[in-house]
């Protein structure tokens, strides 16, 4: 199976990067979100998106016009039923995905394929929502999506493994270099990142050292290009905040229970760059 359309529902800062992608390598996509603001602020995402990639030289003025006419935004789910492959992209609510996962499996067709762009979540429990386990896979994109290179393929223990490879073709033609991994919370990158990131908040709220001090020890000491706190302000410290709770109730390993201080800048809404602050402040 080639994969030739794609439909992505939820179209925040991943789900919106996903279609940007698609929509930059010629494939037709189509972005579903609940309203009409935020299918406005979808476009907005992608407009961004293509406007970066053109300001660094990344995709040409034509490109980025042909993108813009190979996508669509919508608030009708109905339109996701020619997908080859519709990825599931909203935030990391079990209950929210497995009812519309298994809204998905309702709507497309019997050989279309289902991906959920969850991070943390056990993908055997989103598959079990729908009718079609076998054609349910894992496709963790990593943010920002048109530029990170690595994509985690997770597969549960009855993925076809010609869902595998479909799946794994599209990110291969996309640019992207994908792994395949198997099916446990947080998978491999969020299973080693989160307590890293975790810990280097332990230690500055202990007094070990300033935020400044701890990322440069990374950056300078073991030639990383970005430290625990700017790394969290990329993410946004409520997705590090959720994945360490999703990853904490599934573990009960108190390495990813969420730090005090991470807690009081999400109630703060001190969510790191998109918010214009986090550990750091953040200009336009």
């Amino acid at each position: 199976m080639t994969i030739k359309k794609i439909a992505v529902v939820g179209c925040g800062t991943m789900g919106a990067g996903i279609v940007q992608l698609a929509a930059q390598n010629c494939l037709e996509a189509i972005g579903v979100e609940a309203s009409e603001s935020g299918i406005d602020a979808a476009h907005r995402r992608v407009d961004a998106g293509l406007e970066a990639g053109l300001s660094r030289g990344k995709i040409s003025p034509e490109q980025a016009e042909q993108a813009r006419n190979s996508y669509t935004l919508t608030t009708d789910l109905t339109e996701i039923k020619q997908a080859d492959l519709v990825v599931e992209a909203v935030y990391e609510d079990v209950e929210l995905k497995k009812r519309l996962l298994g809204e998905i499996d309702r709507l497309v067709g019997p050989e279309t394929l289902i991906a959920s762009n969850t991070s943390t979540i056990p993908l055997v429990i989103l598959a079990a929502a729908t009718s079609r386990r076998e054609q349910v896979i894992g496709l963790h994109f990593f943010n920002p999506v048109p530029a990170m290179r690595l994509v985690e393929v997770i597969r549960t223990p009855v993925t076809e493994q010609g869902c595998v490879d479909a799946v794994t073709e599209l990110t291969t033609r996309l640019g992207k270099s994908p792994v395949v991994v198997n099916d446990v919370p947080g998978f491999v990158g969020n299973l080693l990142i989160v307590p890293y990131l975790l810990d280097a908040i332990r230690a500055f709220e202990r007094g070990v050292a300033d935020k400044e001090s701890i990322d440069s020890v990374i950056t300078s000491g073991f030639n990383h290009k970005m430290g625990p706190f700017r790394l969290s302000d990329l993410i946004g410290l409520d997705i590090v905040h959720d994945m360490a709770a999703s990853m904490y109730e599934e573990y009960k390993d108190p390495r990813y229970f969420p730090p005090p201080l991470l807690k009081q800048y999400v109630r703060l809404g001190w969510l790191g760059r998109k918010t214009g602050r986090g550990f750091y402040t953040y200009d336009d």
